[in-house]
């Protein structure tokens, strides 16, 4: 068995009406929040609920809700500004992956100093990296997608350098995941699609991933599974409680898998699409994921064997390269029946782009090339596999 290591530092609250005791679990780490909320959430009898149990507790809190889809590093920085000037000692992030990332980076940031970019890993530029951890982190995730609750990754945006980079370091786990399904039953059929989808390819990448390891196995496939059984339904049937509390299972396992393993080239080519042109990420992975499976077979065909018969149970029957070699179709399809459909086109990338977007991919994004199990060896290869994703 190949040799592995596995780590969690966070404590994983997984509980339907777990958000009414969130005064209760934040008492231990602080007396005055920095509350970071998605905008849309503003008002909402979810918040109130929140800032109720902080003021039954005596907690101060200040709230933040200047939070957008892929999170700005300006926004960040103005984040940091505010808690160090409210004397804030513990951060609360309610929402998608950009709230929970931009609290990440804004825990991280408030206590080491500097811009937030600074922390981000580029090929080639100098890196701050601090060996101790922020400000207490809680964090209340509104969707099953990013399963940011459980890596040490804070994906941040810089629309002016056109780039998207992730601040990696184990310091930067939440302290406390509460997840509370009853608060996802309220998510419209499209984004609880996309962000299944980014759910799936977390876990998809991970498994096929050069550092998976037997325990990033279990975790992966049992994301892939429950996935296959929930997405559709929590689509289709939104106030499924059961379905609902399934799919942020399998957020938080893809979220434990890609901590260990790391993403590949999907997420390569889907994070720096995203920065170019604000596209949703789980449709920037969607649209390029089955096009990169068919680059990359025939290598990897016992995995993408085994993912394709449990999406699609009737191809067990098939001889592993024929299994393998319908996964891109299954996954198509499949993506096709939740609504999502668009395209590196659709997205707005145009062809004159694809050389610049194609060194930014092999520059910025190596690492995550680094992982997949077919090496890259070019920008020109990068290139060939976004003209497939058109």
């Amino acid at each position: 068995m190949k040799a592995f290591q596995a780590s969690l530092p966070l404590t994983l609250d997984f509980e339907v009406g777990a958000i009414k005791r969130m005064g209760e679990k934040v008492e231990p780490f602080g007396k005055k929040v920095f509350l970071m909320v998605d905008p849309f959430l503003q008002g909402s009898d979810l918040v109130a609920q929140i800032t109720g149990s902080f003021s039954e507790r005596g907690i101060g809190f200040v709230e933040f809700y200047d939070i957008v889809p892929n999170p700005r590093h300006t926004t960040i920085d103005r984040a940091v500004e505010q808690v160090r000037y409210s004397a804030c000692d513990v951060v609360v992030a309610v929402g998608g992956g950009s709230a929970i990332d931009s609290a990440k980076a804004v825990a991280f940031v408030a206590v080491h100093g500097g811009s937030c970019w600074d922390y981000t890993e580029r090929l080639g530029e100098a890196v701050k990296r601090p060996q101790s951890r922020g400000l207490p982190l809680l964090v209340v995730p509104t969707t099953s997608g990013t399963g940011t609750e459980a890596t040490p990754f804070a994906v941040i945006n810089n629309p002016e350098l056109g780039l998207k980079c992730a601040i990696v370091n184990p310091l930067i786990y939440p302290d406390v995941a509460l997840i509370d399904p009853q608060i996802l039953v309220s998510k419209p059929p499209k984004l609880t699609a996309l962000t299944a989808v980014d759910t799936f390819c977390h876990a998809l990448e991970a498994y096929i991933s050069i550092h998976c390891t037997p325990w990033v196995e279990m975790v992966a496939l049992e994301s892939i599974r429950l996935f296959a059984a929930n997405a559709r339904q929590c689509v289709e049937h939104g106030d499924d409680l059961e379905a609902r509390a399934r799919m942020a299972f399998a957020s938080t396992l893809g979220g434990m898998a890609i901590a260990s393993a790391g993403v590949t080239v999907a997420h390569a080519l889907g994070q720096p699409l995203g920065a170019m042109t604000d596209a949703p990420h789980g449709g920037t992975v969607a649209a390029s994921t089955p096009h990169v499976i068919r680059w990359t077979l025939p290598v990897g065909t016992d995995k993408f064997a085994r993912v394709a018969g449990i999406l699609d149970p009737s191809t067990l029957s098939l001889a592993e390269t024929e299994r393998a070699a319908r996964l891109p179709d299954i996954l198509q399809k499949l993506f096709t029946t939740l609504g999502v459909t668009d395209t590196f086109r659709s997205y707005g990338l145009r062809p004159e782009q694809i050389e610049a977007f194609a060194q930014t991919v092999w520059t910025s994004f190596n690492q995550d090339l680094a992982c997949h199990p077919k090496k890259i060896n070019s920008k020109e290869e990068v290139a060939d596999i976004v003209r497939m994703c058109f």
